[in-house]
């Protein structure tokens, strides 16, 4: 899944961006409310995480422009409110569900998954569209015409990006930050291994290699017939 994740608390970040990579999830962070209503216009997610306290625009208020944005994937709220009342105003704001602070990583892990699952948005977010390639991604499979592919996490990951930004040119520090975070032990050429994996697999099923390198910008996914 896709899912943005937002709290001020950058240490619990840390931990949860390394579990739901780990996880096989794509991940985007915002430390307060303005960055994330930012990130929530750009990205296409499948499940929003927001902590209720927020610096410039709370929780509550991030919530409901999402909602009034048209999103219709998951929306989960993490406080340390207990009250029923602010649980109520949690609902009543457009979330779906709602976790206690402290709680266990696994928890939330699970709670996402659920929320994925039984989400109403259109299969789209399962399922990406660009020309005649079509990524599953439950399935971490891409077909174009007659010819499927199977792919590992990270170079599912790349594509997913990639496919989700199709047209536009996505930075080469934004794609290694999403995809690696700040794991130390990482190196940049880890980007430059899985770019070429991914590039092979998808020329078994197209003259046309559809990822372009644009120089000085990023990279960018074209379809082509």
């Amino acid at each position: 899944m896709y899912l943005l994740l937002v709290d001020d608390d950058k240490r619990l970040t840390r931990l949860l961006d390394y579990i739901f990579r780990q996880a096989g999830h794509t991940v985007d962070v915002a430390h307060d409310g303005r960055m994330a209503a930012a990130l929530m216009k750009q990205g296409n997610y499948d499940v929003q995480v927001l902590d209720w306290m927020l610096p410039f625009e709370d929780g509550i208020a991030l919530c409901e422009r999402a909602r009034k944005s048209g999103f219709e994937g998951g929306i989960l709220m993490l406080t340390a409110r207990d009250a029923l009342e602010d649980r109520l105003e949690g609902f009543a704001a457009g979330a779906d569900d709602y976790l206690l602070k402290p709680f266990e990583p696994e928890e939330l892990l699970a709670r996402l998954e659920a929320l994925g699952r039984r989400s109403h948005r259109p299969l789209h977010s399962r399922r990406l569209n660009v020309g005649d390639w079509v990524l599953e991604c439950e399935e971490r499979r891409v077909t174009y015409k007659a010819c499927s592919v199977e792919l590992t996490q990270r170079e599912f990951q790349l594509l997913e990006m990639l496919m989700r930004s199709a047209g536009r040119s996505v930075p080469r520090e934004l794609i290694f930050e999403r995809l690696w975070g700040r794991d130390q032990a990482v190196t940049d050429n880890a980007l430059d291994a899985t770019l070429r994996l991914l590039r092979r697999k998808l020329e078994r099923c197209a003259v046309h290699q559809p990822i372009e390198t644009l120089r000085g910008l990023g990279y960018r996914f074209e379809a082509k017939d």
